[in-house]
């Protein structure tokens, strides 16, 4: 009896312990784990519909939460618009709308430390860590400016062996809560290009040239057939469009390819995007098994686009629905699930706010972002918001979901306007057509206030 009674009270003993680390777990705040990729179409997901990839982890992750469709990134380039993403501000308000290789620190820094995401969540009392690709203004000799812990560089497969190493280890009742921010380098690597681009022979250090030589070397053992089979096809807008052919010396986009290296470089970008997923898939694993993933805000997005032959152009920068578009995917507890937000325009500059909103803590008051917590929980089915700002070396853009005019800074072309619904792969360019004069006016007004207001935050010349 005595043996019965101790054993009784040895399992109540458990049960109480269990409760009690289960309560000082719930007690803290939700854990964030924020994926990014490099270089991913909003269209390069198997759940957005695209047959030509696959991507069950992340059609996964979309199933458990909601999959916004028009979002949109700061910045169709890496830097400015991962600034944005981390700062919840416009590169331009510093001055720079491109991949600077110099930034000025004393422009950059006191932005990052005030309202990076980082250093926002250190002060809220979160461990705070980053890996891989650093691809912020002066990230990778600051990043605990930005208010991380930069836990390895590797890009490839280094965010996932640190995730699943950390997330083995994570103490739920004795560490604090986490802010993960991995960062990947894929499909990025598309820009060295099936290896038809004359800027880099010769010149590529060999982790550049690992991925894409690997599906060189996959491609030789597929037969014709099973390899055409995995081949996207051409896109319909295909033919260059109006307004940037005009704009040809911006950028490096253009491309004199013939038919049999057009289709090897859309087959690799597929294969690139899987390539990275299968890593994301090792994250998301780690995190199920760690059973954390109740507690745990998870965001997957990338920092801009790929033209992949649209207009005829490779690569990002353009201000077009190719290169500014992106995924953007959010789940976690309170989140809903399954939901597709076709209504909502979003853009990398909404993050910081969301993430603050969602775990509790004050959203700074300069940002230029909305919160996106009254879609992902079910308060509202649209974000209340007229347009979106994008902006890059070659001009600034607003987008109402209708219409996108853009006023440009560089070449010939003084503006364009699309009529996104009417004319979705921006085949026709509206800015001449007196029938749009209206609707060119209300925009041009509209981008110029924003504007403004962007570039009146510049710091003073020296």
């Amino acid at each position: 009896m005595k043996k019965f009674a101790s054993v009784v009270l040895y399992g109540c003993g458990i049960s109480l312990f269990a409760s009690s680390c289960v309560q000082k777990a719930e007690e803290k705040k939700l854990n964030v784990l924020f994926i990014m990729t490099d270089q991913q179409r909003y269209d390069m997901l198997s759940c957005a519909g695209n047959r030509y990839v696959s991507t069950p982890s992340l059609d996964r992750l979309a199933e458990n939460g909601v999959r916004f469709e028009h979002n949109y990134c700061a910045n169709p380039v890496s830097m400015p618009s991962r600034f944005a993403m981390a700062t919840g501000r416009y590169a331009g308000e510093i001055g720079y709308t491109n991949n600077s290789t110099k930034p000025d620190t004393l422009r950059v820094l006191p932005v990052a430390r005030e309202s990076s995401v980082g250093n926002l969540f250190r002060n809220a009392g979160y461990q705070t860590v980053y890996s891989g690709y650093p691809g912020f203004y002066c990230g990778r000799t600051h990043m605990e400016e930005y208010g991380f812990t930069q836990n390895g560089t590797d890009y490839y497969e280094g965010p996932a062996d640190f995730a699943e190493n950390f997330l083995a280890g994570y103490n739920p009742a004795q560490d604090e809560p986490f802010f993960l921010y991995l960062s990947f380098m894929n499909p990025h690597d598309i820009c060295y290009g099936a290896g038809f681009d004359p800027r880099f022979p010769g010149e590529l250090r060999p982790h550049q040239i690992a991925a894409t030589q690997k599906y060189i070397d996959l491609r030789k053992t597929l037969s014709d057939e099973e390899y055409r089979a995995q081949i996207p096809p051409v896109p319909a807008n295909v033919e260059p469009n109006g307004t940037y052919a005009e704009m040809k010396a911006i950028g490096s986009g253009s491309r004199d390819w013939t038919e049999e290296q057009w289709d090897f470089y859309r087959w690799m970008y597929c294969r690139l995007v899987e390539d990275v997923e299968q890593q994301i898939g090792r994250i998301l694993a780690a995190l199920e098994n760690s059973g954390l993933a109740d507690h745990t805000i998870v965001v997957f997005t990338s920092d801009h686009g790929e033209m992949g032959q649209s207009h005829g152009l490779v690569f990002k920068s353009r201000l077009l629905e190719e290169a500014t578009r992106t995924p953007l995917i959010i789940s976690g507890p309170g989140v809903k699930k399954g939901v597709v937000d076709s209504k909502s325009l979003t853009s990398g500059i909404d993050l910081v706010p969301t993430l603050c909103d969602l775990t509790g803590i004050p959203v700074p008051e300069n940002l230029s972002g909305k919160s996106l917590k009254p879609v992902l929980t079910g308060q509202t089915d649209k974000i209340d918001r007229e347009y979106i700002i994008v902006e890059s070396s070659s001009g600034y853009q607003i987008n109402d979901g209708r219409y996108k005019y853009t006023a440009f800074t560089r070449g010939d072309k003084e503006a364009s306007l699309m009529d996104i619904l009417a004319d979705p792969g921006e085949m026709s360019d509206k800015v001449a057509d007196l029938v749009y004069v209206a609707e060119k006016e209300r925009l041009h007004g509209l981008l110029m206030k924003e504007i403004k207001k962007i570039t009146e935050q510049l710091p003073a010349e020296k």
